[in-house]
């Protein structure tokens, strides 16, 4: 057989931020010797169209498995990638129309019989994970009804089968970094680290927007702090990379996990660092130096609320004085720190919430000023997605439509307030040039949002 695998087309246009595809290389290990396999990430070019045509001319393949990582950009932005997978697959079938073409990836996943009606080029899909599976979904003898976790096209229908047992993470197979060279992702990247690393899949927190839980399960799996130490030395050793990215949906917990993980990397020393997304209620003076010690470059936190009634609505199960006691621990080890906001959030539509909101902002500045150790807060509006708990609430509490079509993107954002994120980023703007250039900065009573 002769497979071609395509990571689509996910990323800001012009951004020049690539990330690596982690997950479809992890899958072309898994490609049978004795087969011959081709490989594009259509992210690493400009314009990737006249490549995939003249991929797909050249090569000839009988198999194509797309990987759909991102629906949409997320970040508030009214922009949908369903154009690039659509339009992905009607060129492969136009080119190969007797191939057999797959699609697979986190984005698939969420959405896969609406995808499977919506573009007909593609011949089956996979929800879930595909390492169990992905030698099956190649092979010559294809049975799409014997495939767990499997959406396909059977006598006019899109039928879905069960999905099967949850794979063990210690079995990951390394990624194939012969044909996803990682060399071709040093280096371009400014905000963000082009190589991800898994520890965990699944979460067991249950904040109201994320599809974590969802999508990896309502526990965590926990992969062996060995095994993550082995593949970043490799990754580091023969091809480098010195910057990681956990993709773990909260890389500190739990608690002993993490410190054992950081135990492994100091006891390696692989001069390698390392970024992920940390639990604010989850970090204390011990786990951030361990980490520090450890390689940790960055901190991203996702408090996700600035008001006691935004993060119960989240159900984030913490409270602003965790959130604050995270900000003192990341300014006394002078950790670089990057927090995410959610504004404008159902409910918040009050003064009362608004001065909350401002005032909880002025107290995290301040925390962090004099060490100047906060790199950025990113506000967003919250992305609604059909599977979230807060998108089930707002259906019954009669604020969201039932029959709301969340396909595309759709942000909970009323006009009438949504100015308050504006006048939250004047502020902490103004804050952050000040610090950064040592002017005094009278926070107290400017930009305050109101109604």
């Amino acid at each position: 057989m002769k497979i071609l695998l395509i990571q689509c087309p996910t990323s800001h246009l012009g951004a020049g931020e690539k990330v690596y595809p982690v997950g479809l290389a992890r899958l072309s290990t898994l490609v049978p010797p004795k087969d011959e396999k081709c490989c594009l990430d259509m992210n690493l070019s400009p314009d990737p169209w006249p490549v995939l045509k003249e991929t797909v001319l050249g090569f000839k393949p009988q198999v194509v498995a797309l990987s759909f990582r991102n629906i949409d950009p997320l970040a508030g932005h009214q922009t949908s990638y369903l154009s690039s997978l659509a339009t992905t697959a009607a060129m492969v079938r136009r080119l190969a129309p007797t191939a057999r073409i797959l699609a697979g990836g986190p984005a698939f996943s969420m959405f896969a019989r609406r995808l499977m009606a919506e573009i007909p080029e593609i011949d089956a899909g996979l929800v879930g994970e595909g390492e169990r599976v992905f030698s099956h979904l190649i092979a010559a003898n294809f049975d799409p009804a014997a495939i767990d976790g499997l959406v396909y096209r059977a006598d006019g229908e899109i039928k879905q089968n069960p999905e099967g047992a949850a794979i063990d993470l210690n079995t990951l197979p390394w990624p194939d970094t012969t044909t996803f060279a990682p060399g071709a992702y040093g280096g371009r990247n400014a905000y963000v680290a082009a190589m991800g690393i898994e520890g965990k899949r699944g979460c067991d927190l249950a904040c109201g927007y994320c599809l974590y839980p969802f999508l990896g399960g309502r526990r965590f799996r926990l992969r062996a702090p060995e095994r993550i130490v082995d593949e970043m030395q490799r990754l580091k050793e023969e091809h480098g990379i010195g910057l990681f990215h956990f993709t773990d949906p909260v890389v500190n917990r739990p608690k002993n996990h993490f410190i054992a993980l950081c135990d492994h990397l100091r006891q390696r020393k692989l001069d390698v660092a390392w970024t992920g997304f940390f639990r604010e209620d989850d970090l204390d003076d011990r786990t951030a130096g361990l980490a520090r010690e450890a390689g940790l470059a960055a901190i991203y936190f996702s408090a996700d609320a600035l008001t006691e009634h935004g993060l119960a609505l989240l159900q984030k199960r913490m409270g602003i004085e965790e959130i604050l006691a995270a900000a003192r621990v990341t300014a006394r080890h002078k950790i670089l720190t990057v927090q995410h906001v959610l504004v404008n959030l159902p409910g918040e539509d009050r003064s009362a919430h608004f001065e909350e909101a401002r005032a909880n902002l002025e107290r995290l500045l301040t925390i962090h000023a004099p060490a100047a150790n906060l790199g950025a807060v990113v506000f967003n509006t919250v992305r609604l997605y059909p599977q979230a708990p807060l998108t089930r609430q707002l259906i019954r509490r009669g604020i969201l439509a039932a029959d709301q079509d969340l396909f595309y993107p759709v942000y909970y954002d009323p006009p009438a307030t949504a100015h308050v994120r504006h006048r939250l980023e004047a502020l902490c703007h103004r804050a952050m040039v000040f610090d950064r250039l040592g002017m005094d900065r009278l926070l107290a009573g400017t930009a305050q949002p109101t109604r």
